[in-house]
């Protein structure tokens, strides 16, 4: 069971996210609303995964982003607007809304099963 964290400032797209990780199995961390509130929760908690909405009311989630890479804590972009992504970001996974929850949990299940992955000696 992966804990994934939940960056969502809409609350019935947060509770339908919640519902289908539970159902596959998942802990759930939040949903958070804000960059504030995330930024609490990754300082109190460790997590496999976070799931990023990219817009959060008035704020953007990529300061959340740079925290994640720093942690070595991989995500996913979840978003309506994928046109406004910055460059450095088009690299990372995406799911665009509205999305199937079964291409969500699968691209989730790839990501965990990657992250667990021995590395390679370099």
């Amino acid at each position: 069971m992966a804990r994934i964290l939940v960056v969502e400032d809409e609350n019935l797209v947060a509770m339908q996210i919640t519902w289908m990780l539970e159902d596959a199995g998942h802990f759930v961390v939040g949903p958070e609303r804000s960059v504030a509130a995330t930024t609490k929760v990754l300082a109190r908690q460790k997590i496999d995964l976070a799931l990023l909405d990219i817009q959060l009311g008035g704020e953007t989630v990529f300061p959340i982003s740079i925290l994640l890479d720093r942690l070595h804590v991989p995500y996913i972009f979840i978003t309506g607007d994928h046109a406004n992504l910055p460059d450095e970001y088009r690299h990372r996974p995406l799911i665009a809304k509205p999305y199937r929850p079964e291409a969500l949990v699968g691209q989730i299940q790839r990501m965990l099963t990657q992250a667990h992955q021995p590395k390679a000696p370099s």
